[in-house]
């Protein structure tokens, strides 16, 4: 079988539409950097307690939608991985602490498997769903929701709201990946709902070889041995998005910060 790059990573319609929105959202994160990146840290809090409430709200319309139309459908469930944020991100922002320190390391690991993704390969992660954007509420809430979360990981590197701890943020990545993974692996295959490509696979060469795993050693052990090579394709990303998160950690720190710390620089300077 031929699969074209449309079919695999970028189709016409992602790149009208993710390639400049990408674009729009580093340049406002950056603009907010100027703006409150110098300020007390509940004000640099406030906007991710605003994407926090927003995605929750628009969740819950979707329930309620999906309820009301007599057909609750499995594939509704909070059980995908850009689910896990309707936890995470209340757990971060509206917590205080170690715990919330903890969290935040986790959370932005999280935004940064997301935007690795679905950057990489966004025609399995929402498809051409931006072409009925503004026809379809299951369209512009998958867009949305993932629009959200690159997002929040480009804010909170520009924003600077944790401090990176590598030992902390592998463990408790690793623990969060390894949960979601159970959970959400063991409900996909019960269900036969396909939560995070547990079940079976969008990317079309990785589905070709789940089917090649069934032929070889049987439905069930090779639904199983897919299931754990799933499992190592999370791990890797998470790895990916934490050195993604320490390296642009480091590289923010060149571009200004605050107009206040800008204009005290620029006064020495003179």
């Amino acid at each position: 079988m031929i699969w074209t790059a449309s079919d695999l990573f970028w189709s016409e319609t992602n790149l009208r539409t993710l390639l400049p929105a990408t674009f729009l959202m580093a340049a406002f994160a950056l603009l907010l950097r100027r703006l409150i990146g110098t300020r007390e840290r509940p004000l640099k809090n406030l906007p991710f307690q605003i994407l926090t409430v927003f995605l929750i709200v628009i969740e819950i319309i979707k329930q309620v939608r999906e309820i009301r139309g007599g057909a609750y459908s499995t594939w509704s469930l909070p059980l995908h991985f850009s689910s896990i944020y309707l936890y995470l991100f209340p757990l971060t922002h509206f917590s205080k602490g170690r715990f919330r320190e903890a969290m935040a390391g986790a959370t932005v690991v999280a935004a940064g498997m997301t935007t690795i993704g679905t950057l990489l390969f966004p025609m399995t992660v929402f498809g051409n769903s931006a072409e009925s954007y503004f026809l379809s509420f299951d369209a512009f809430h998958t867009i949305t929701f993932h629009y959200v979360i690159i997002l929040y990981f480009f804010l909170f590197i520009a924003l600077e709201v944790n401090k990176p701890d590598w030992k902390r943020d592998v463990r408790t990545v690793f623990w969060m990946v390894t949960l979601f993974s159970v959970v959400a692996g063991t409900a996909a295959n019960l269900l036969e709902t396909n939560f995070t490509s547990f079940y079976t696979c969008a990317f079309p060469p990785v589905e070709a070889m789940r089917m090649s795993l069934h032929s070889r050693f049987g439905e069930t052990a090779g639904q199983t041995i897919y299931g754990l090579f799933m499992y190592v394709c999370i791990l890797a990303d998470s790895t990916l998005a934490l050195l993604l998160y320490r390296s642009l950690d480091r590289l923010i720190r060149f571009f200004p910060i605050g107009i206040q710390e800008t204009m005290r620089t620029s006064t020495q300077d003179s």
